[in-house]
């Protein structure tokens, strides 16, 4: 099954630097995990689809040693110039093996990186992620809920249904929404589950934006 190119994303960080932007949420995704993280005993993360880094280097500024995988070398390039202390990068496929140990992480943490994927690819990368976390460690993530469907088609439209709710987009990427059985499924196994349907709104108008599935689990 399909979904878009490290070269995509290459791209469209590349726009993003000359544009003078960047994909970066502020405290959007963070924050919202920090309680569960100090209670955690921390001594290596990961940010699974990290991007330029900016979360990573939100991390490391807090105290984690924090490790950041992406698909897209333009993005860890740019990662690179943001580190901190305590933090490292790697370029690597989500959608394959996850180039690391087992039980190697102690908190792995994916915001709005995990939802580019068929099912079996999905199911195949909640398996690695139980794989590389340590018992007893916890994951957090954000994905892409099945009620942001109607609005992400406002602003990008799907040019074809690869699979149930799994669509590809005229620029080429590939988007799967999450319903909370299908999250519910794919969690299988894991100790405990705390799972909570985020709404984010757009700032000034406070019109709904996105929806996400903000989750914490505990192997």
């Amino acid at each position: 099954m399909y979904y878009a190119p490290s070269t995509h994303w290459d791209q469209v960080f590349q726009k993003l630097r000359q544009a003078g932007t960047d994909l970066d949420w502020q405290e959007q995704w963070v924050a919202a995990f920090a309680p569960i993280l100090e209670t955690c005993q921390v001594q290596l993360l990961l940010d699974l689809g990290c991007g330029t880094g900016n979360d990573v280097a939100r991390l490391a500024r807090n105290g984690y040693p924090v490790i950041g995988l992406d698909y897209s070398r333009e993005a860890i390039r740019q990662a690179a110039t943001k580190a901190v202390g305590g933090t490292a990068f790697v370029v690597a496929d989500m959608a394959t093996l996850l180039p690391f140990a087992d039980a190697a992480f102690d908190a792995i943490m994916s915001n709005v990186a995990m939802h580019m994927f068929d099912d079996a690819r999905t199911r195949a990368l909640f398996a690695e992620v139980k794989r590389i976390l340590r018992p007893g460690g916890v994951f957090l993530f954000h994905v892409n809920a099945l009620e942001d469907r109607p609005l992400r088609a406002k602003r990008k439209p799907p040019t074809q249904e690869l699979a149930a709710n799994f669509v590809l987009e005229a620029d080429g990427q590939t988007m799967h929404f999450f319903s909370e059985p299908y999250l519910r499924d794919l969690l299988t196994g894991w100790q405990a589950v705390n799972l909570k349907l985020v709404e984010i709104t757009t700032p000034g108008t406070q019109e709904p934006f996105k929806y996400v599935w903000r989750g914490a689990v505990f192997k």
